[in-house]
Formats: structure tokens, C-alpha cells, sequence
């Protein structure tokens, strides 16, 4: 089973993603915000093949600098970022990462990560 940790701050976007890949074979860890995220990575960053994050998780910080650290504790965690405030529509890549805008189907969410992290 592939480990992926999700970090959303909107808690009913976060759980429809998070039933989404429960439901396409992947483990989930889920964080609601940054300091949840960097705890799990501490701890575990080995253990994930991804780790799928919003751009904006409130005041200060960025699904960005959640990336920066996860790619600190393991230089091959695959990154997915979700935005709802990106310029294009669609998917799209973004410096070896796949970026993915608001709104989206769960499920298809789950595909292109699982095709993702095959990559």
C-alpha cells in the first residue's frame, strides 16, 4: 500500500480527497494544517511516497515550504500541489511536481496521483 500524506485546510475538501484515495488503495495521513504536516514528516517522511498539499494553508505558510520540507527528509517524495487559485485550468506540472486546481473530482484526483507516483 503507498503512504501519502495529504495536508488540507478545508476540512471537507480534505476528507472527500482523503475518502477519495482511501478508496483507490493508498494510506492516508492526513493533516489540517502545516504544524500537523511537518510533525508527520518528522516522524515518518520515508515512509511516503507523496505528499499532496494545498497551496494556501492560512497566514504565514504555504503548501510550498510543506514540500521544501518533505523533499528535505526524503529527496524522493513525489509532490502534489492543489490549488483553487491557479492562472490555468486543469492539471498541469510545476518544477517535478503536478498541479492540480480547484475544483476537482476526488476520483480522478486519485488517478492522476496514483499515475503520478508510478512515474
Amino acid at each position: 500500500m503507498v503512504n501519502v500524506l495529504l495536508v488540507e485546510d478545508e476540512l471537507q475538501v480534505a476528507e472527500l480527497t482523503r475518502d477519495a484515495l482511501a478508496e483507490a488503495g493508498f494510506r492516508v495521513t492526513l493533516a489540517l494544517d502545516d504544524q500537523t504536516a511537518y510533525r508527520a514528516l518528522e516522524g515518518e517522511a520515508r515512509s511516503f511516497a507523496a505528499v499532496v498539499t494545498d497551496i494556501n494553508l492560512g497566514p504565514g505558510v504555504t503548501g510550498f515550504d510543506v514540500a521544501r520540507r518533505a523533499r528535505q527528509l526524503n529527496d524522493g517524495i513525489k509532490v502534489v500541489y492543489i490549488s483553487g487559485q491557479g492562472p490555468h485550468s486543469g492539471q498541469f506540472r510545476v518544477a517535478d511536481a503536478l498541479m492540480v486546481e480547484k475544483p476537482f473530482n476526488p476520483r480522478d484526483l486519485a488517478e492522476q496521483i496514483a499515475t503520478f507516483v508510478e512515474s
